[in-house]
């Protein structure tokens, strides 16, 4: 058995080992939780269950007093309508007709309407049209609402309900106008019916059972949802118990009923049991499922203890391998600077064997300076923890093993093994590199002096060309002036094609030569783009009355460019626009901010918009290339050089230019340029 077999042996662990005692923890934490949840949701039916009953409690007192109230406002109108008939019956008690008659009409008006009954301003009965029914209760109720009215109170609640035999009701008051001022009452007898009504439509929304009680005997049933207390038979009384449950309770205003909301003691002992039995049923799968999890665990880690070395080892080996092979020197040290490990490419940058270098200091790779250096920057990260190395290549000296140094450029990482901090780092030749850089940089310096020559045998050339060619267009001017009547007309024309081309021969070797020297001497500034217009405007003010143009320029703000090139951009793109006008129509050029540019932090959209002649569309992008023509020289001269000298100008700034036309409607040529820096 090798070293290595022998660390990925492990001695057999007891079933129950102590780190066991997180995951039974966490089980006994769940398991409480569960319990706890399941009796806040126990808690929390009971406090639904009470807030169902008070709700359903307040809405049906609402609908019971609403619909009292409203039937009253109906009695008021229906005693103010039928005033006539009721004295009528009054004067006439024997004109059945007369009692039919108002009955019918108060049966159609009030649904559930028994009787009626009227009586004298002090209470005592003059009409009853149903023998009975007015007993020593309701008498006593009128002879009190009557010495209510006669004291001017308002506060009378609504009578109890009546206990007469196969018509059990309460009553509906109003006052009945009399002769000398005085006021009578006009009763209607009501069955609770539609109270009843209410009361079932209130327990089948809540599940509770909903009981109109009387007020001075809280135990006796006024209605319920099967009706009053005839059709209750012999339980129209609550019991003790049921009174001593938590229950609601809420008194209507002005009647001598109470309302009581009895929730259904049955439906929350179901409920409150399914709850615990849920929780327990919740524990018990938990536990079991927790200990065959536990189980099956302890039996995996068991068997798969040895691979999962094994896997490691394979993993570390290679991880070995892979930092072996590297290109880059990998060297592992200590917080002190002890040598830990080195990989193979130490070996062909140094010259060290690696086991020349185990557990010796990193000194020995660099020199003094950059080591102490070096040094200083882990001690202040060991620290501070302010890291200002790690992760970061630093371009330092190293030292091989026969003295000679060389540059490397040295990133530094951390890993922690146990309780050491341990730093890897990788240590890349920098040799070639740094080489390469300087022949770029010679080769960068060669070109720049290649270019200056360049601009300078350029200059030379416009200067020594443009006075031969001046000089031979003005001859020829001069010549064909002189010799006007002994020249033929070939000859003439021949003369003047050959000023014109001198001339077109100048201004073509000026323009090359500012093509060439535009983007030199460049010096970038804050500018006032308005201000430029305005110049450019002022520089072509001939050429725009003269051609009939409308230049419009809208505020566009400050950008970063050099003020004479940014100045030339724009007298050429105005000029192109003024220059290849179309003849139909007055010019006329927009200069504005495009869509978008103050929302942009770093570049301004500037859009220079002709009603011209337009260009096509496969020419749009060659319009910016030097000396490319649309149109013959001879019908609008120039150097070609125009728009090129734009984009260069542009370029140079940082910017961009391109143009979209339509032949025959115009152009829009859209420049952006860096805004001004504050």
């Amino acid at each position: 058995m090798n070293l290595a077999d022998a660390t990925l042996q492990e001695a057999r662990r007891p079933f129950y080992s102590p780190r066991l005692w997180g995951p039974l923890l966490l089980i006994s934490v769940a398991c409480v939780g569960i319990a706890y949840e399941g009796y806040q949701v126990a808690k929390a039916i009971e406090r639904s269950v009470t807030s169902s009953a008070a709700a359903q409690g307040r809405a049906t007192s609402n609908a019971i007093l609403g619909l009292i109230e409203r039937e009253h406002e109906r009695l008021d109108a229906f005693v103010l309508e039928k005033e006539e008939a009721v004295r009528a019956v009054l004067a006439r008690p024997d004109d059945w007709t007369a009692v039919e008659t108002l009955q019918a009409s108060l049966r159609r008006m009030f649904r559930g309407a028994i009787a009626f009954s009227i009586t004298a301003p002090d209470g005592r009965p003059l009409f009853e049209d149903f023998d009975g029914l007015v007993g020593p209760v309701c008498q006593a109720e009128m002879r009190d609402y009557a010495r209510a009215i006669g004291e001017g109170r308002d506060d009378m609640a609504i009578p109890p309900i009546h206990p007469v035999p196969g018509a059990y009701h309460f009553d509906l008051i109003s006052q009945l106008p009399m002769s000398g001022g005085n006021a009578g009452l006009f009763f209607v007898s009501v069955s609770p019916a539609r109270i009843a009504e209410i009361l079932a439509s209130a327990e089948q929304a809540s599940g509770s059972r909903v009981l109109l009680v009387n007020r001075n005997d809280p135990s006796l049933i006024e209605v319920s949802s099967v009706g009053s207390r005839d059709a209750l038979a012999g339980e129209f009384r609550l019991s003790e118990e049921a009174l001593t449950l938590g229950h609601f309770i809420i008194d209507l205003p002005r009647t001598h009923w109470r309302l009581v909301v009895l929730p259904d003691a049955d439906i929350l002992a179901s409920a409150m049991q399914g709850v615990y039995l849920t929780v327990g049923t919740l524990i018990l799968v938990l536990l079991l499922i927790s200990a065959v999890m536990l189980y099956l665990i302890r039996r995996f880690e068991q068997r798969n203890s040895s691979l999962f070395m094994r896997s490691l080892q394979t993993s570390v080996s290679r991880q070995r391998a892979i930092l072996q092979s590297m290109v880059d020197g990998m060297v592992m040290i200590d917080s002190r600077g002890t040598i830990h490990h080195v990989n193979n490419a130490i070996t062909q940058l140094f010259g060290y064997q690696p086991s020349e270098l185990m557990e010796r200091n990193v000194k020995v790779l660099m020199p003094e300076p950059d080591q102490s250096a070096h040094d200083e920057y882990l001690q202040n990260y060991l620290t501070t923890g302010e890291s200002k190395i790690l992760g970061k290549g630093r371009e330092v000296l190293a030292r091989r093993k026969d003295g000679t140094l060389f540059p490397i450029l040295l990133t530094l990482g951390e890993s922690i093994e146990g309780e050491e901090r341990m730093f890897v780092g990788i240590l890349h030749d920098m040799t070639a590199y740094n080489e390469a850089q300087r022949k770029i940089v010679a080769q960068a310096l060669e070109i720049q002096r290649s270019n200056q020559e360049l601009d300078e045998l350029t200059q030379i050339a416009s200067k020594n060309l443009q006075t031969p060619l001046l000089r031979i267009a003005s001859l020829g001017e001069a010549l064909g002036t002189h010799h006007d009547t002994t020249l033929s007309g070939t000859e003439k024309a021949q003369l003047k094609s050959l000023s014109d081309e001198a001339r077109d021969m100048s201004e073509l070797v000026k323009g090359l030569a500012d093509y060439t020297r535009s983007g030199h001497d460049v010096v970038a500034q804050s500018v006032n783009l308005d201000a430029v217009i305005q110049d450019v405007k002022k520089d072509l003010a001939d050429l725009i009355v003269a051609t009939g143009a409308e230049v419009v320029v809208r505020p566009l703000g400050a950008v970063n460019c050099d003020p004479k090139q940014l100045r030339q951009l724009f007298w050429n793109l105005i000029e192109n626009a003024l220059k290849f006008r179309d003849s139909a129509r007055s010019p006329k050029i927009d200069v504005m901010l495009g869509e978008g540019s103050r929302e942009s932090s770093e570049y301004l959209t500037v859009l220079v918009k002709d009603n011209g002649m337009g260009i096509p569309e496969n020419e749009t992008d060659r319009v910016f290339e030097a000396f490319h023509r649309l149109h013959p020289r001879n019908t609008y001269p120039g150097a070609g050089l125009g728009l090129s000298f734009c984009r260069k100008i542009i370029e140079s700034a940082g910017g961009s230019i391109t143009v979209t036309s339509i032949v025959g409607e115009g152009s829009v040529f859209r420049v952006v340029l860096p805004l001004a820096r504050d």
